[in-house]
């Protein structure tokens, strides 16, 4: 099976906006920008990816990107997530894609084992593998076989909309708990969380 995985990356200045309260832009410029360099060097190590495939409006993610050798699509129009990762999703399919991988560059303790897992779970098509975030409200990595089986639907109870989006083209569904995976840095209990996992001072 051909398998893409898709990162879509805020402008690095822009974005985890919610930990304005605990970080300043710069400290916050340099987590997103650790944050998508550990993605992708993650990601280039599991065996089962085929290509990696940055999406991003942000000019100077897209030019590292190609120099960290991945593939890049630049995000126009309004920026919103599900546009960017369908605009993704479209131009692997381009190059023959069988399926999509969604990850979120805001995973820290991610590791190449957690992905080589998850994507161990994955059926015959049509199907959906998918990981919560802690809250089990949403979507911290998806994989889609097809690469066009559902609209993502991304936002505020994403989880449970990708499952029945996907149960409603009669597509299986694999759910995956994974601590790792659910963590996510989205607000400062997120950060008070990771510190006590993980050394803080690596990101700055």
């Amino acid at each position: 099976m051909s398998l893409w995985a898709i990162v879509p990356i805020k402008p690095l200045r822009r974005g985890k906006s919610r930990l304005s309260t605990i970080l300043s832009e710069e400290e916050r410029s340099h987590l997103n920008h650790y944050l998508f360099t550990y993605t992708i060097e993650v990601l280039k190590q599991v065996d089962s990816i085929s290509d990696i495939l940055v999406v991003s409006r942000d000019t100077n993610v897209l030019t590292e990107s190609r120099e960290m050798g991945v593939r890049t699509v630049t995000e126009n129009g309004t920026p919103e997530l599900n546009h960017a990762i369908r605009r993704a999703s479209l131009f692997s399919t381009a190059f023959s894609t069988e399926g999509v991988l969604i990850v979120p560059a805001d995973l820290p303790l991610l590791t190449r084992e957690d992905v080589t897992d998850f994507i161990h779970h994955r059926t015959q098509a049509p199907m959906i593998v998918i990981s919560p975030d802690r809250r089990r409200q949403g979507t911290n990595m998806l994989l889609l076989d097809p690469a066009d089986l559902l609209t993502f639907s991304y936002g505020q109870e994403s989880f449970t909309r990708h499952i029945e989006l996907a149960k409603s083209q009669c597509a299986d569904v694999m759910i995956v708990e994974n601590e790792r995976i659910a963590l996510d840095l989205d607000v400062p209990e997120d950060f008070d969380i990771l510190s006590t996992k993980r050394s803080i001072p690596i990101f700055f």
